[in-house]
């Protein structure tokens, strides 16, 4: 099972613009030794995928400089490797994307290039240890399209954008956004 990894780097600055007003969520120091990036590239690493892209969307200078080759994640490859997506990927657009689904539509290229079967997406602020083969291993399992990892809270003032049923699988919303 061989997974190809991307990381959102940006997508919850509007959430703590005091901390992401001069560098990328992903480039911000935790405990004083490392940067939120770190949590979702070693956990990566650990389970064993090795092409991981990092997408960007602004003041990423501070991240590209702490991750440089990837040499701290044993991601300095010639094939693979880390790779940085500036936020300009697709040729046809001249504008910030402003959702996940832009954010992916402007790497598709990066995507489409990759020859592993699976993709994980995380974003840079998940701060844990997580095995992704497990999860892999328990989406082939279900044969789901999509594998939500996710934590259940209880009296959380905001909603959810989606329902889980009894068996654990997503809902679907009545209506999706689509791309031409």
């Amino acid at each position: 099972m061989r997974a190809v990894g991307i990381i959102f780097s940006n997508i919850h600055d509007n959430s703590v613009p005091e901390l992401s007003r001069i560098r990328t969520l992903g480039s911000v120091p935790f405990g004083g030794r490392y940067r939120l990036i770190d949590f979702p590239l070693s956990n990566m690493v650990n389970s064993g995928i090795d092409t991981v892209g990092i997408i960007t969307k602004n003041n990423y200078q501070s991240l590209m400089d702490h991750v440089g080759s990837g040499k701290d994640w044993d991601l300095a490859r010639k094939d693979g490797g880390v790779i940085i997506l500036p936020p300009y990927g697709d040729t046809s657009s001249s504008t910030l994307y402003n959702s996940r689904l832009e954010a992916l539509k402007g790497i598709t290229s990066f995507l489409f290039r990759a020859d592993e079967d699976f993709v994980v997406m995380t974003d840079c602020d998940a701060v844990c240890r997580i095995n992704y083969n497990e999860v892999i291993e328990s989406h082939i399992r279900s044969r789901a399209d999509i594998t939500l990892v996710y934590t259940k809270r209880e009296n959380t003032e905001k909603a959810t954008k989606f329902d889980i049923d009894s068996d654990g699988r997503m809902e679907y919303p009545t209506c999706l956004p689509t791309f031409s």
